[in-house]
């Protein structure tokens, strides 16, 4: 037993790297390859990822429930083998729109079922008491640091349909290991260390979370920071170029982008355990307002490494903030079901945002509208948090304030 909890950690920051790792780290990479396959124009391609978050906040509101109904284990090792269906489909696909079917259809259901909801539960249920460090380790986003430089090495050596089934290989590699994952002795609600938990200690029922206003003010600021780090990692390489750098250091910013999300990941999950959560969104945000002012007003690539550095650093920590914030002021038993809401009602902002960005830099021209609306989003962002963060309770002191 006291190597168990450890075994599973590492199969939940496995299943979570290769799902979430893949999808988000190789996309930013494919983006330029599938314009000249395609002929299609940047927004169109973008798409591609934004519907992969639909599919996934679709299906985050089921996550629990089939977790309790059928394990872990199944719906992971399921979500795994749907990734690995996913990329081979990309890797045959004729046109652009296929191709997005196969992202919206197979990977984005994929995602949702092995990513980083599931990952999350089953690695906190064996860490109750550090909650936000064990939900920290378990979304390192290792493999986000390492695909952006190995795709395009890939890409450039063997094509862009290789570099598909070279991700759906990996997703096959991990189902041996996915296969031992074993849930938690004792059910999270009954651990004497959870957070607070709602009246009479009961699980909140979706009615009774969805009816609460702070629960719809958390959404919008959680929605637009979700957003703005997906644009981050799908226009990251793309901006770099726009910049004056060649791709090779593009990609390396993408990659130096992954490596400091892997210190931010475990950095934020113990700033959050300590500070609580809104107190870590409302440094986020600010995290991201800086870096794309950095980014905005110089290319000079030292000063670039840093505002990447800084941004992938805060990245990460979005979701481990909202679970720790919806724990606190939800009970630990409901924060499952208030993170799948909340990835559910997000849809629009983390839908239409990404794409959008890729619009606007084709109408305009450049980037820039899009890191002053970032920059600007993000010290709004950082305000409102910081007001919720006075009616978060201590994580000391779970006190119910909602």
């Amino acid at each position: 037993m006291p190597g168990k909890p450890r075994r599973m950690a590492l199969r939940a920051f496995l299943a979570q790297n290769s799902a979430v790792g893949l999808a988000y780290g190789g996309f930013g990479v494919t983006i330029l390859p599938m314009q000249d396959r395609f002929d299609a124009g940047r927004g169109a391609v973008s798409l591609g990822l934004s519907l992969v978050v639909l599919s996934t906040g679709l299906a985050a509101p089921l996550v629990a429930s089939l977790a309790q109904r059928f394990g872990l284990r199944r719906i992971i090792v399921t979500g795994s083998m749907l990734c690995c269906l996913g990329y081979a489909a990309l890797s045959i696909a004729p046109s652009l729109p296929l191709a997005l079917m196969a992202y919206a259809l197979l990977l984005g259901p994929g995602v949702g079922l092995a990513g980083t909801l599931p990952s999350s539960m089953l690695a906190s249920g064996w860490y109750p008491h550090a909650r936000g460090r064990a939900i920290g380790v378990t979304t390192m986003p290792v493999v986000l640091a390492i695909t952006p430089i190995a795709g395009v090495a890939i890409i450039t050596r063997f094509g862009l349909p290789a570099f598909f089934l070279t991700l759906a290989g990996l997703h096959l590699l991990t189902v041996p290991m996915l296969l031992g994952i074993e849930e938690a002795p004792v059910p999270e609600r009954a651990s004497p260390s959870t957070m607070s938990a709602p009246p009479h200690g009961r699980v909140m029922t979706l009615q009774a979370i969805v009816s609460r206003r702070l629960f719809w003010i958390i959404l919008i600021g959680g929605g637009l920071l979700n957003a703005a780090g997906i644009i981050g990692t799908v226009h990251m390489v793309a901006v770099g170029i726009e910049r004056g750098l060649p791709p090779s250091q593009a990609a390396m910013l993408a990659s130096l982008m992954g490596a400091a999300s892997i210190f931010g990941a475990v950095g934020v999950g113990w700033l959050g355990d300590r500070l609580g959560g809104a107190w870590s969104l409302a440094l986020i945000a600010i995290g991201f307002a800086i870096s794309w002012a950095l980014i905005a007003i110089t290319g000079w690539l030292p000063m670039m490494i840093l505002a990447i550095l800084m941004l992938g650093a805060a990245g990460p920590g979005v979701f481990t903030s909202l679970s720790l914030l919806f724990g606190h002021l939800f009970g630990g038993a409901s924060m499952p079901r208030a993170i799948g809401l909340f990835s559910m009602f997000s849809v629009p902002f983390t839908f239409c945002l990404p794409p959008l960005a890729g619009w606007m830099h084709d109408v305009v021209g450049n980037y820039l509208p899009v890191m002053i609306a970032i920059m600007c989003g993000g010290f709004l962002i950082a305000i409102l948090f910081s007001l919720i963060g006075r009616r978060e309770p201590a994580r000391k002191n779970p006190i119910e304030r909602s």
